[in-house]
């Protein structure tokens, strides 16, 4: 699979989710230009009443299989190990609150 996409996890307005990004209720997507392509209700996210990811984690990198960085404001210590070293998906976290300020500085 080519990870070239560029995943933000956000809120239904835009700005970046507070939350873990596994639950996060959107992300939006931006190709390896940094333009904006979609936003994707997370199947798994608060917006959806599932978490089921949290016991299978493989469901957000599946679900996200064009993407080969993650950004988000929080993420678990493993699991940005477990990204990086075992799928060479390049995990970000930032304090910005807009993720269009957030493509500005990758």
């Amino acid at each position: 699979m080519n990870r070239k996409n560029i995943a933000c996890a956000v809120e239904e307005n835009g700005l970046m989710w507070k939350g873990h990004f596994g639950i996060s209720p959107f992300f939006d997507i931006y190709d390896e230009n940094k333009q904006f392509i979609e936003r994707r209700l997370n199947p798994y996210g608060t917006a959806s009443g599932s978490h089921n990811h949290h016991d299978n984690p493989m469901l957000i990198i599946e679900f996200l299989s064009d993407c080969g960085i993650f950004i988000a404001k929080r993420m678990g210590q493993e699991s940005k190990i477990k990204l990086e070293e075992k799928f060479g998906i390049k995990p970000i976290l930032t304090e910005l609150s807009d993720s269009k300020e957030v493509m500005k500085l990758i």
